[in-house]
């Protein structure tokens, strides 16, 4: 299980410390995160808390880390493993924890405290880092260390005062089963229904212990809304206190955690895995490809608006909800190589401006089209060309999408994308560019540094958005000759004529 960041302890200058690992030796750390006064965690045990802050940053290990004075820590993590035996009595010592605490510090903006700011003391009681520092490794690390340790804990749709207990509840899950329980993208396309823990056959934990995971995981709202009211979520935490303080917990630590995968071959848990992918697989083709039978621009073009205006006008918070304003940025950009407008303008406030959406839905139609009348896919995603070493593409096809995202904070609230457009299209012409050709077996294709600003704020909602895009400067960076290799079967009249 790779978590991202881990605990060690070093030497500088002739003391111990111990240390919390960002990244690799060589990241770049972003600077606008590591200006002004340190912030302020704290150590809890026995009901004492106690400010804490962290030393400085270091290289250790060939790791990128902050060091601070010593002392013997686990990840939180480790429930599913090494101290699986005593999850349950950890994850009721957090919640006592995490209630001592200011709910401005807990900073519960996206629902849930990211696993990373939680670190066990091994004499007992806990190292809460601040929201910084959790920002700080989120900007490092990638997209699937990001999700595991803060994205995939997100349960949308929940009373956001019951939503601490809820997470309580998702520990005690994962300690369990060994994974979050609405990690899975099936998961989360299946309304959120986690695969139940009293499913999994060979688990061995008392009924009363797996129908509490289940049942809290899958309250309604109404039932939230009686246990937590109108108070803050860390006061709500006295009600899961409560109500694990008689159950038992029988299971053993291990090595290694297991994996939804694993558990597909489990008699309990495999049928409904099994019936999960089929009702997710049919929300994602509904919702992705089902009207490609319309196949024309024009119905395309309004289905787009009809769906981006009831998604902006529901009260259901984008798949974005939760993200820092850094990832919401990175995903505008992931949905424009995607050629995925509905995902580009999910985060998207009514009155902002896509500057992309006409070229990316021209270019989704005539992809969609091609795809269904003649079962080519004419569009080549250029990170996955790069990352397979730029091989040939198929004649016929093309590169379009952004690559190489850099996202810099200039303001409050404002930031600076720059980026590498690879697209079919001459943006800026040149003197004579029409009469170079390419030559045979090979296609022009164009990339160009884009710089765009963002703004974002926050919705009437809560969730934070993109109020505003604006396009700051284009520069050509030349024509890429690209090789081609024939489409199987056919013969593209284009591409025969311009290689003669």
């Amino acid at each position: 299980m790779d978590i991202g960041v881990e605990t060690f302890n070093t030497i500088i200058e002739g003391k111990e410390y111990s240390c919390i690992s960002i990244g690799e030796k060589g990241i770049e750390l972003p600077t606008f995160m590591m200006q002004g006064v340190k912030s302020c965690g704290y150590i809890i045990r026995g009901g004492v808390v106690e400010s804490w802050y962290w030393d400085g940053l270091t290289i250790a290990q060939e790791k990128r880390c902050i060091y601070f004075k010593k002392m013997d820590l686990f990840p939180l993590t480790d429930i599913a493993t090494k101290k699986r035996s005593k999850a349950l009595a950890i994850v009721r010592d957090l919640a006592k924890a995490l209630s001592l605490v200011s709910t401005k510090f807990l900073d519960l903006s996206s629902g849930i405290i990211p696993i990373w700011r939680i670190w066990g003391l091994e004499d007992g009681g806990f190292l809460i880092l601040p929201q910084n520092l959790a920002d700080l490794f989120s900007s490092c690390a990638n997209e699937e260390v990001r999700s595991f340790q803060s994205t995939c804990w997100v349960h949308h749709d929940n009373h956001k005062p019951f939503s601490l207990c809820d997470q309580m509840t998702q520990l005690l899950y994962f300690a369990c089963m060994g994974f979050p329980p609405f990690q899975s993208p099936e998961t989360r396309e299946d309304a959120f229904r986690a695969l139940p823990v009293s499913l999994y056959s060979v688990l061995h934990l008392p009924t009363a212990t797996s129908q509490f995971i289940d049942k809290t995981l899958s309250l309604s709202l109404t039932k939230q809304r009686d246990i937590g009211g109108n108070k803050e979520s860390k006061d709500v935490l006295s009600w899961f206190i409560g109500a694990t303080e008689d159950l038992q917990w029988t299971l053993e630590d291990r090595d290694e955690a297991t994996s939804r995968e694993d558990l597909k071959l489990d008699l309990g848990c495999g049928p409904f895995l099994e019936k999960q992918k089929k009702r997710a697989d049919w929300k994602i083709f509904w919702r992705k490809k089902g009207w490609i039978v319309a196949s024309i621009a024009a119905v395309v073009i309004v289905v787009f608006w009809i769906s981006g205006s009831a998604i902006k006008a529901s009260l259901t918070p984008p798949y974005t909800a939760g993200m820092s304003n850094v990832q919401i940025i990175d995903e505008y950009y992931t949905g424009q190589s995607e050629l995925d407008v509905q995902k580009m303008e999910a985060s998207l406030s009514k009155k902002a401006k896509n500057p992309a959406s006409l070229e990316v839905s021209n270019l989704f139609v005539s992809r969609q089209t091609r795809q269904a009348y003649e079962g080519l896919n004419t569009q080549v995603n250029p990170n996955e060309w790069i990352a397979n070493g730029k091989p040939a593409i198929m004649e016929g096809t093309y590169l379009y999408g952004v690559t190489d995202v850099q996202v810099e904070q200039i303001g409050d609230n404002t930031y600076k994308a720059t980026s590498i457009l690879y697209t079919p299209y001459a943006y800026i012409e040149e003197n004579g560019s029409e009469e170079i050709q390419p030559g045979a077996g090979h296609a022009f294709m164009y990339h160009y540094q884009q710089v765009q600003k963002f703004t974002l704020g926050l919705s009437k909602h809560g969730w934070t958005e993109i109020t505003s895009i604006t396009n700051e400067s284009i520069l050509d960076l030349g024509i890429i000759e690209v090789e081609t290799y024939p489409a199987p079967n056919k013969v593209l009249s284009g591409q025969t004529a311009q290689a003669q």
